[in-house]
């Protein structure tokens, strides 16, 4: 490919022209963009920590909600933090006025997905939260902010490999018959990362 990169023509195979753009997609849209862009999906970077014992431990990942059996189809938003601590919110949560429900060692994604979507009230919103809470609400509070997708870094009880939000953060699931947010937002990101980085010659 002929491109122009800092004012000079050059030409790159499609590996060196990744290598350009990835860092660039990190710092604008997070890690998921640029594994989407390197992997050609939606398919997040899967890191690793090392315990005091030296044994490494996979970090969390998001879950494909659509991968998840349940009566009604919900897509993953990302993750937000709890707004229980922000002056303006009176102490209210960032999904408040619903129900919830703690499922000390054993929560995974799809228990939150079922118990906010399959019962008598289908809830917009579903949100996971120190590894073994679920809440459901029809609103996210406005208070509430999109973080980066690794700052949810805390493992479901029942599935240590699946993200279930972090220490007052939530991983966020919206009720939708539409594909998931971020694959729409990924693909977009990348067709503007590539006209502000790249200027064909």
């Amino acid at each position: 490919m002929l491109v122009k990169v800092r004012g000079r023509c050059a030409v790159l195979s499609s590996t060196n022209f990744l290598a350009v753009l990835l860092p660039l997609l990190t710092a604008l849209f997070g890690p998921l963009a640029a594994a989407a862009v390197a992997n050609g999906s939606g398919t997040s970077i899967t890191t690793s920590t090392t315990t005091a014992a030296g044994s490494v431990t996979p970090a969390p990942t998001v879950v494909d909600a659509s991968s998840v059996k349940t009566k009604h189809r919900y897509a993953y938003l990302g993750c937000y933090n709890e707004t229980t601590g922000i002056a303006d919110s009176s102490g209210a949560r960032a999904l408040d006025g619903g129900i919830n429900e703690v499922l000390p060692g054993n929560m995974t994604v799809r228990d939150c997905l079922t118990f906010c979507g399959d019962g008598s009230t289908q809830y917009k919103y579903a949100g996971l939260e120190y590894s073994r809470e679920c809440w459901c609400a029809q609103r996210l509070s406005d208070l509430s902010t999109k973080f980066p997708d690794n700052v949810c870094n805390l493992g479901c009880d029942g599935n240590q490999t699946q993200a279930c939000g972090g220490n007052l953060k939530l991983t966020i699931y919206m009720l939708s018959a539409a594909p998931p947010v971020a694959r729409v937002a990924v693909s977009a990101g990348a067709a503007v990362a590539i006209m502000i980085l790249v200027n064909i010659c």
